[in-house]
């Protein structure tokens, strides 16, 4: 079932946490959390709000352009049994605001907020691509938004009542700066309480 090439990075509560290449089509997770901005930027990375659009014939375009998901900071859209090619179970769409080029905290807010739906429908494996694939981030703000998300992801874990269950979580590295990114990954989760 796993279609990528992931390397473990510890665990928190029954949550595996992992990073990984994430293929938004091919990833066959119970939960594919793609973050989309408000407005396309010429000449950003889109990642995998633009791989899945594009499968998707334009779909996520037609929903921001008819108001009915915008991208909007916080706004979210669960698009259960996704049209093939995607493999995913449930595509959570969240969005990301105008940009987040700047702000670390606001990802790590986002990841929160994915890893509280991804609790609530007691997802056994989820692929995260939020963050980087939508964004071009500067160097020095790379290890401080993957730190502020795995933080994000930590705090949602320690607020669900239920007893913790079995979870797979891979964050996505697609952004350049992957052993960056793994070691605040890693570091950030290695601290926690």
């Amino acid at each position: 079932m796993e279609n990528r090439q992931s390397l473990a990075i510890g665990a928190w509560r029954g949550v595996s946490f992992a990073v990984a290449q994430i293929d938004a089509l091919a990833a066959e997770d119970d939960l594919l959390v793609v973050g989309m901005l408000e407005k396309d930027l010429a000449g950003a990375h889109r990642g995998g709000a633009e791989a899945v659009d594009h499968a998707l014939h334009g779909t996520l375009s037609r929903l921001r352009e008819g108001g009915i998901f915008t991208g909007g900071f916080g706004e979210t859209l669960m698009l259960t049994r996704p049209a093939a090619p995607i493999h995913a179970a449930t595509l959570m769409l969240i969005g990301m605001g105008t940009s987040l080029r700047a702000k670390p905290e606001a990802v790590g807010n986002l990841t929160g907020l994915a890893m509280r739906s991804a609790l609530r429908i007691g997802a056994a494996s989820v692929g995260c691509l939020l963050g980087w694939s939508e964004l071009d981030l500067p160097e020095a703000l790379v290890a401080p938004s993957a730190a502020a998300m795995m933080r994000g992801a930590l705090a949602a874990i320690d607020a669900h009542d239920a007893e913790a269950f079995p979870m797979r979580w891979t964050f996505d590295i697609r952004n350049g700066a992957a052993a960056q990114t793994t070691a605040a990954l890693r570091e950030t989760l290695m601290v926690w309480r």
